[in-house]
């Protein structure tokens, strides 16, 4: 019997924390569009316009590079004849020395342009970030998700024109400086 009764104590002890026992907080989450702040922020659009602008000048010198490369190349072709084999050779292997150093500059510039892109995309979704887990901590949230991760959520989630406000007040624009 007295068997009996402490098995029943400790079940009754047991169901009483088991009972008791609860999540320590009520899970909260909400949910930002991040492809749509990098496409309407302030920020995003300066980058944009400052990409193009230095895309468009960047254009503008490799295609006056090319076209006096190409000049050059006929200049050369024109001399052929005038030329003895040997001069003629060496003013080709200068030529060539000549378009690769450009196609190396150019190469060079491109991957400098990428890279300062890179940089300044880097900045606007890091305060993204920042801003995001303000919002999220202002609200109450315990994790905020991109929207291209959930396949339904109800509208009042979607944190999206909280963050992009706040965004386009604290980093309006970003300068995109190339090394």
């Amino acid at each position: 019997m007295r068997t009996f009764i402490t098995s029943f104590f400790m079940a009754a002890v047991c169901a009483v924390m088991l009972s008791a026992a609860q999540p320590a907080f009520a899970a909260s989450y909400g949910v930002v569009n991040i492809q749509r702040i990098m496409q309407e922020s302030k920020a995003a659009t300066s980058v944009r316009n400052q990409l193009q602008a230095k895309q468009k000048a960047f254009q503008a010198d490799l295609d006056a590079k090319q076209k006096a490369l190409v000049a050059e190349d006929q200049q050369l072709a024109a001399q052929r004849s005038k030329l003895s084999k040997e001069a003629f050779e060496q003013k080709v292997k200068a030529f060539q020395t000549k378009a690769g150093n450009t196609q190396k500059e150019i190469q060079n510039k491109k991957a400098a342009l990428d890279k300062a892109f890179a940089e300044a995309l880097t900045k606007i979704q890091e305060k993204v970030g920042a801003i995001t887990a303000e919002v999220a901590k202002a609200k109450g949230m315990n994790m905020v998700i991109a929207a291209s991760q959930v396949v339904w959520g109800d509208a009042s989630l979607d944190v999206t024109g909280e963050v992009l406000k706040k965004l386009d007040a604290v980093l309006p624009s970003v300068s995109v400086n190339v090394r």
